[in-house]
């Protein structure tokens, strides 16, 4: 009834009527906010608000960030982020660049009582005391309510604080904002950890007309003595007075780049013009720089894996940069000669190159090429086309140096470090590149990019999503999770096929009429290692919600044990002071599996039955920790107490609740086991596997 054509409006109309009901009853409105946007009533900025306008830049309190909200809800741009927040547990919700509203919770328990939560119970208490702390969690400063107020009404207006030609310090940073900036907290928060060095200023340029993206650069402006905010279109770049050893750093509109590649670029544009690795949507290169072929500018590396211009070392001299983030000397052209920093990335959309005539004879290629195994030779019309260095003669017997891409299901840039696709193909292709392979990665966006010809063996990591075959490579299948969404027709069109379960490639070979190999997951065993690091009382998980209620996690909490979540999307699922992180440092992981008393395990309903054993278990055991798991056939044999597992929630409690030294072996067997897991489940052992049976099928 409710997905049905005519229920559909009923639905939505009672979906906003509930809304409201909600945000009406927590009374965080500002008057003087709804004011400023031309609201004449509560009732009326309400009504806009919930019929669409929490899309569009309609805000009703200053200190809430709509997209930044809903970035760490459920159900996100479906719902109001305002509405998500009231009815989630909010202690662990980040609402705005400009407080800290995580911390506020922590220090004022009483937060939480309030009807609106820490973000009601912090603008109350501002309003009522006439002053706010606002800041970052490093530095605060504590501004009148009157400036928040005043903020309010500049932002509805667009109206420029501060000219840019006041900037004085010695590095200059920009940030534009775009009409639609995909995560303007993120970019923020960038520009900010880069404006924190001494001697810096900040020039926020938007495009954007919502007063939300105003309102949050403008109490930037509030709180840090050096920020300007102003329209995109009156920044003036040589406006700013030319002086010896003063830098320029340009975040472009709807740029994605960390704060520690803009810190590079700024601390590489003292001595000329530089620009990052720039990256496309999908993750391919979008321009290495701008070389000149025929009188042109052509992007250099466009369409291929960052892998091949990374190949080149830390940074390579191009006629000029391309990259709409970049830094300079003040005063200096970014017209000539520049460099790109290939260790420095920025995702951003495509754009051409320059249309004018390029000074010059053709860019020789050969050095950027030569070190990813690449030659340019002559194209259509004269144009280089890149293709495969032939190898140098070797001795007999050796093994051919192959050109592998590694296909993910996994999305490019931050999305994808969440995924464990993402860290398990990079453990793989550092395998491979030390039996003497040439690797890239591609994320799913990427599976198709341009430059696929040059690629000797594809292998597919298949997990959640189809990956195709190439008819030109070496074609090979690896599924490593979600099998019941593989089909016959899929795997028909790959030169070999492997799973990661024993008894679901027995199976699957009788009913395919195909072989199936056996390769299961594994480990890097180069850091998941014994740091003989004592063993804490503490229980943890590590992963995301995927969009259920874990067993594993949320039954333990329900019955009142102790667990240490790690891990994004757990907001509806498990109480919010669980959360220990939305995300762990991979670097990390190693010493939190080994050092942990427990290490909590579970597999998706599909995966269990089909006998495909997670990743997990075998870093936690490799790295000398122990583990609960629901029971997986095969578990047993390849981890033997080490993991211990349970059939029903009840076995799982009883587990937990037992003495964790009655339930795991003492700490020499469980010594002798993960030194069995690392010799037998590492990444080099399944890539001397895979490499052999891409010889035999050349």
């Amino acid at each position: 009834m409710r997905g049905s054509a005519f229920a559909r409006p009923v639905v939505h109309a009672l979906d906003r009527v509930w809304w409201a009901r909600v945000i009406r009853r927590a009374d965080l409105i500002d008057d003087d906010l709804i004011r400023a946007q031309g609201f004449r009533t509560r009732r009326s900025a309400l009504r806009a608000y919930v019929r669409g306008g929490f899309r569009t830049g309609v805000t009703l309190n200053p200190l809430a960030m709509e997209r930044l909200i809903a970035s760490q809800l459920s159900d996100v741009g479906r719902v109001p982020a305002l509405y998500a927040y009231l009815v989630n547990d909010p202690r662990r919700i980040r609402v705005s660049v400009n407080w800290d509203a995580v911390g506020w919770a922590e220090a004022h328990p009483e937060a939480l009582s309030d009807p609106a939560g820490p973000l009601g119970h912090r603008w109350r208490l501002a309003r009522a005391e006439g002053r706010i702390a606002l800041g970052t969690e490093k530095e605060t400063t504590s501004v009148p309510w009157s400036t928040v107020v005043s903020a309010m009404g500049r932002s509805a207006r667009r109206e420029p604080s501060g000219p840019m030609a006041s900037a004085s310090a010695a590095r200059i940073v920009v940030c534009e904002v775009g009409r639609d900036e995909p995560d303007l907290a993120y970019a923020l928060d960038a520009v900010l950890d880069t404006a924190a060095r001494a001697d810096t200023d900040l020039v926020i340029a938007l495009d954007s007309t919502e007063v939300e993206s105003w309102l949050a650069c403008a109490l930037v402006g509030a709180w840090h003595p050096r920020v300007r905010v102003q329209t995109r279109d009156t920044l003036r770049l040589d406006s700013l007075p030319v002086a010896p050893d003063r830098v320029i750093v340009v975040r472009g509109a709807g740029n994605e780049i960390s704060s520690a590649d803009l810190d590079a670029l700024a601390a590489a544009g003292a001595e000329g013009p530089v620009a990052p690795l720039w990256l496309d949507e999908t993750g391919a290169i979008a321009s290495a720089g701008l070389v000149v072929s025929g009188g042109r500018y052509r992007h250099l590396l466009s369409g291929h894996p960052a892998e091949d211009a990374q190949a080149a070392g830390e940074w390579i001299a191009v006629p000029r940069i391309a990259a709409p983030t970049f830094a300079h000397p003040l005063g200096s052209s970014t017209d000539g000669p520049a460099r790109t920093l290939l260790g420095a990335v920025v995702r951003a959309p495509r754009l051409p190159p320059p249309v004018e005539p390029a000074p010059g004879p053709d860019t020789d290629l050969d050095p950027y090429l030569r070190p990813a195994g690449l030659v340019a030779v002559a194209g259509a019309g004269g144009r280089p086309r890149v293709e495969r260095r032939l190898p140098d003669a070797t001795s007999a017997g050796a093994t051919p140096r192959l050109r592998w891409a590694l296909k993910i299901a996994a999305p490019p840039g931050r999305p994808g470090e969440f995924w464990g696709d993402t860290h398990f193909a990079r453990g793989l292709a550092d395998a491979l590149r030390r039996l003497g392979q040439d690797v890239v990665i591609d994320a799913y966006e990427a599976r198709r990019r341009p430059s696929t010809r040059l690629d000797d063996v594809v292998l597919a990591l298949r997990g959640p999503e189809p990956i195709d075959a190439q008819d030109d490579a070496v074609s090979l299948l690896w599924v490593i999770s979600h099998p019941d969404e593989l089909t016959a027709g899929e795997a028909a069109s790959f030169d070999a096929v492997f799973a990661a379960s024993r008894s679901w490639a027995r199976e699957t070979s009788i009913s395919w009429g195909r072989e199936v190999g056996t390769l299961l997951q594994c480990t890097d065993t180069r850091r998941f290692h014994p740091q003989e690091l004592p063993r804490t009382s503490e229980r943890v998980f590590v992963g995301t919600a995927r969009g259920i209620a874990r067993p594993s996690v949320v039954e333990p909490l329900k019955a009142g044990l102790q667990l240490s979540v790690y891990g994004p999307d757990w907001t509806g699922y498990i109480p919010a002071h669980t959360v220990v992180a939305r995300s762990v440092p991979n670097a990390v992981l190693p010493a939190l599996y080994e050092s942990a008393d427990i290490v909590m395990n579970d597999h998706w309903p599909a995966m269990q039955r089909a006998g495909f054993i997670s990743n997990r278990l075998f870093d936690v055991v490799a790295a000398g920790g122990r583990a609960i798991s629901d029971e997986v056939d095969g578990i047993g044999e390849i981890f033997g107490g080490a993991v211990a597992t349970y059939r029903t929630i009840d076995e799982l409690l009883a587990l937990l609740r037992r003495p964790s030294e009655e339930v795991f072996p003492p700490p020499e067997e469980l010594a002798r086991i993960g030194a069995e897991v690392r010799a037998a489940h590492s990444f080099d052992a399944r890539a001397r596997t895979l490499l052999d049976r891409a010889l035999e099928l050349r």
